[in-house]
């Protein structure tokens, strides 16, 4: 015959213990609900987006947000940057070196690349046509694609190198480069970068104005010999 074990004594619990643990998980309930009622909504929705970014990131990241592109202009059109009006007027080759303080040597066939460009300052103040710095954002940050160093400025009609354009009157430059004779001929295309910053004004280590964050600012095709210049 078989016997059935007895079973085991219900075990009772102890009330005090209860107790102590509900009394214990309370505490720290309210004081999780203390600390989140401490932190600032904008701390929390800080959070929310940082996890929201990280997220984003995860499942291939933020749409890119859309970029103007450079404007592209022609010869005869106006781009206003760095707070000139700069309107190229054509481009050539020269034999002669005129006015310019540039020196070709005649013997091996160099000539000058020259670009013509009306100039207006639309500033309230004088300012000069170039800079000291490798990326200019006045008319010397003008270049030509292929030719890595700046061109060398004068003024049209008198041969002044680098002059001040003064505040509204209007100033034909000549930016010319001395290029060799198979560099460019008449006929070609060459594309042109104009430049293009902003303008800050300086209180501490920079004083008065200045324009920094150099940039392309629109691009320009012209024909070498488009334009009789000068």
């Amino acid at each position: 015959m078989t016997t059935t074990p007895p079973e085991p004594p219900t075990q009772v619990p102890d009330q005090a213990v209860v107790a102590a643990n509900a009394g214990a998980r309370a505490k720290v309930l309210g004081w999780a609900r203390r600390s989140i009622d401490l932190i600032p909504t904008s701390w929390l929705l800080t959070g929310a987006g940082a996890v929201l970014l990280a997220t984003t990131a995860i499942f291939g990241g933020l749409e890119a947000a859309a970029v103007s592109p450079t404007p592209v202009i022609e010869v005869g059109e106006t781009f206003t940057g760095s707070d000139l009006e700069m309107t190229v007027i054509g481009v050539e080759l020269r034999d002669d070196r005129g006015s310019a303080a540039l020196f070709p040597d005649e013997e091996s066939g160099e000539r000058l690349l020259v670009v013509a460009v009306d100039v207006v300052n639309t500033f309230d103040k004088p300012r000069p046509s170039t800079a000291g710095s490798a990326l200019s954002p006045v008319v010397d940050g003008i270049r030509i694609d292929g030719i890595e160093e700046k061109g060398t400025l004068s003024h049209a009609d008198d041969g002044q190198g680098a002059p001040w354009l003064q505040p509204d009157v209007p100033a034909r430059l000549l930016l010319a480069w001395i290029v060799g004779p198979d560099d460019f001929r008449d006929g070609d295309e060459i594309t042109l970068t104009l430049p293009d910053s902003d303008h800050y004004v300086g209180h501490s280590v920079m004083r008065g104005d200045y324009w920094g964050d150099v940039r392309v600012g629109a691009t320009l095709t012209a024909t070498i010999d488009e334009v009789t210049l000068p």
